[in-house]
């Protein structure tokens, strides 16, 4: 069993310090109360051979695994339900911690018990693992703590949580089926370029007649391309790699992200996803007591396009200085109806049920978008390898008419 380090107040007012060996912090702690001491720290003993800042191996590769979004909705959940039921935190957080399978989060729950029941707040120790904890959650859990609605929050968080897992299993399944056709038609088009054409090629140039315009450019390109291959791949990757490289600068990010809200399709699909992400996590935090200044800087960070990142960051400055939230966030890649809307909800005092309605009907729109564009996507796609195939054998086909007419 574990070695526990406390200090405790015996019944004279003295300090004591010592060491007691128990199955967890909370038995040990308890021990200690039964023994008629009062507790003020009770932490484990750390190992005298430290792993990379753990107590232990076991603790070090626990702390590089991740979290699932899966695994925090459940924790989240489990909080809410065991602290509406009267569960103090720091025994809620005991019964979570024996409750959850992931060993990177059983890790941080441990931290978090020790700085609790040193006194911490649990949105003060949530905070030491922002790796694990959005900042979210950590925003929303001292909203709770300072209205004393935790138990609200704590399902507010999990509900934020399988909100945005949503929206990004939409936006990941909208672009999956055209990368994946158009990975395909790659395929198709150099299997037919490095075996298909060379091989009808070979047999045409034995004929000695002159080949129609469109077969001999074909043949041409199938030749450059297998001569030129190797640079044309490291051409690619260069330009990949100098893109991702540009793109983790300010300027990059700014530049490319505005550029994608512009795509046709796709800038419109990245638009309503961030909509819907801005509605959703505005409304969670306003009805849990954050301010509209520290809910545009929290949504903020959540946002992933840096444009309108900026832009709710900028307009958190503009609501200090006295303007509305309908005002501070207008852009020209805002849509009208979220400024029109959230002016209404300022002057009606519901600004709060305002964004939750638009964060449903972003989320409407998104689904339908998605269906829209893989409705769209699979007809181009044919298409695009349809036509492709076409001018093969249409090129082979007038280079076989013309040396049987000759």
């Amino acid at each position: 069993m574990p070695t526990f380090v406390y200090k405790a107040i015996d019944s004279t007012g003295a300090e004591l310090t010592g060491s007691h060996i128990a199955g967890s912090m909370t038995v040990a702690a308890q021990d200690l109360r039964d023994q008629g001491l009062r507790v003020i720290e009770v932490k484990q003993k750390r190992s005298s051979s430290g792993f990379l800042g753990e107590d232990n191996f076991s603790d070090w590769y626990a702390s590089q695994r991740s979290v699932s979004p899966a695994t925090l909705i459940f924790f989240f959940r489990q909080m809410s339900f065991m602290l509406r039921s009267g569960v103090p935190v720091a025994d809620a957080l005991d019964l979570a911690h024996s409750q959850i399978s992931s060993a990177r989060l059983k890790l941080v729950i441990r931290k978090m018990l020790t700085g609790i029941r040193n006194g911490q707040a649990l949105s003060i120790a949530m905070s030491k693992h922002k790796a694990i904890f959005p900042e979210m959650a950590i925003n929303l859990t001292s909203a709770g703590e300072a209205t004393g609605d935790l138990d609200t929050i704590m399902e507010r968080i999990a509900v934020h949580l399988e909100k945005k897992a949503a929206l990004r299993a939409q936006m990941i399944n909208a672009m999956i089926y055209p990368v994946v056709v158009i990975l395909a038609a790659i395929g198709v088009s150099i299997f037919m370029t490095v075996k298909i054409i060379p091989e009808f090629s070979k047999f045409l140039l034995k004929q000695g007649k002159p080949l129609p315009p469109s077969t001999q450019a074909l043949i041409d390109i199938s030749q450059y391309v297998r001569e030129n291959g190797i640079a044309i791949i490291a051409v690619l990757v260069i330009f990949i790699i100098s893109t991702l490289i540009f793109y983790q600068t300010k300027l990059g990010r700014k530049m490319l992200d505005s550029l994608i809200l512009r795509l046709p399709i796709f800038g419109a699909l990245v638009v309503t996803g961030s909509m819907a992400q801005l509605t959703w996590a505005m409304s969670i935090l306003l009805k849990s007591g954050v301010t509209v200044f520290d809910g545009l800087k929290v949504t903020g960070n959540l946002i992933q396009n840096r444009i309108y990142s900026d832009k709710l960051q900028q307009a958190s400055s503009l609501i200090m200085s006295g303007k509305d939230m309908a005002t501070s966030i207008s852009h020209k890649q805002m849509p009208i109806l979220i400024t029109q809307m959230i002016a209404i909800g300022e002057n009606t005092g519901s600004l709060d049920r305002v964004l939750e309605e638009l964060g449903k009907y972003y989320e409407r729109l998104l689904e339908n978008a998605i269906k829209r564009l893989s409705a769209m996507i699979e007809p181009a796609m044919i298409l695009v390898i349809g036509s492709m195939v076409g001018f093969v054998y249409y090129a082979f086909f007038q280079a076989l008419f013309s040396l049987t007419g000759g």
